[in-house]
């Protein structure tokens, strides 16, 4: 009929990743449904475009964009959008991760609960959230995900769960811990996770992820990205098929190889090799980007 646009399409997409086991991440846009779930696990809602009814715990609580929904395992919820369908993110956490990563950041007299069921977030917190649900897929390398679900965790747990403290100061890091990362990160760094890099430094994963951040100004994934691309950008230059080296470096595929090479360098791999001669000279003067991990590696000799 003339004049009038047709709705948009639902979409809900589930994910999960090998990396980080007992967690779910949905994402729910242009939803008109009434949803109806029994969740068998922890679970936070963050509601983007989405205002409507949730009845959970024998009461009707108001959701909106700025709010979160904070799901207990065994509650029944129902939810109704008001009008229009709406978009939100759900975050589903099982009880040992949950425990976990209170253990590791809060005093052992803190019992697990949250704070309410329908609670206002800050707008940092609802920046994590947004960057961890976006980046949280098959694609992304362990030490990403990982990282990213505990700055996530930190700042969930001591906004929305009952007698949390705020974050302290992270205390000085050991120098020799950070170098023994970066060693570890240089010598087997293209698949290594959080986990394993606490381990060789004989540190949390908190105090890791603190330590080598403090010490290098940067994550330990996004130097683990800077190592991956140098590697990549090496093998390119030996001539080495694109698709050849995305799997070499540790990326799922062409297209994420591509995407995070295009990110740090400013152009393709393909155009990146297209652009040097078989010696290495560099024909279009185009590229002249120094390796990042080169030049972090130099801090400390």
């Amino acid at each position: 009929m003339a004049g009038r646009t047709s709705p948009l399409t639902e979409v809900v997409d589930y994910r999960r990743s090998a990396a980080l086991p007992g967690i779910e991440v949905i994402e729910a846009r242009h939803s008109p449904r009434e949803w109806r779930v029994m969740c068998a696990t922890f679970a936070v809602v963050m509601f983007h475009t989405w205002r409507g009814g949730v009845h959970s715990r024998g009461a009707l609580h108001a959701g909106a964009p700025g709010l979160v929904f904070c799901n207990t395992p065994g509650e029944v919820m129902i939810a109704n959008p008001y009008r229009e369908a709406g978009s939100f993110s759900v975050l589903e956490f099982e009880s040992s991760q949950l425990e976990q990563l209170i253990s590791e950041q809060q005093p052992s007299s803190v019992r697990f609960d949250w704070a309410a069921v329908m609670q206002p977030i800050s707008r940092q917190l609802g920046m994590r959230f947004r960057e961890f649900c976006t980046t949280f897929e098959p694609n992304a390398s362990a030490m990403q995900v990982q990282s990213q679900m505990l700055d996530l965790g930190e700042a969930m747990i001591c906004e929305l769960v009952k007698n949390a403290r705020a974050p302290r100061p992270p205390a000085a890091a050991p120098r020799r811990a950070a170098i023994r990362m970066r060693e570890c990160l240089n010598e087997e760094g293209l698949r290594v996770d959080l986990d394993t890099l606490a381990k060789h430094a004989g540190l949390s994963r908190f105090q890791a992820l603190r330590a080598f951040k403090q010490r290098y100004g940067l994550p330990p994934h996004a130097y683990q990205l800077c190592l991956r691309i140098g590697h990549a950008r090496k093998l390119l230059r030996e001539g080495a098929p694109a698709a050849d080296v995305a799997a070499r470096c540790g990326f799922a595929d062409q297209s994420h190889f591509t995407r995070h090479f295009k990110r740090l360098n400013g152009v393709t791999p393909v155009q990146y090799a297209r652009a040097l001669s078989p010696t290495g000279e560099n024909r279009s003067g185009t590229i002249g980007i120094a390796d990042p991990g080169a030049v972090l590696n130099r801090s400390d000799r």
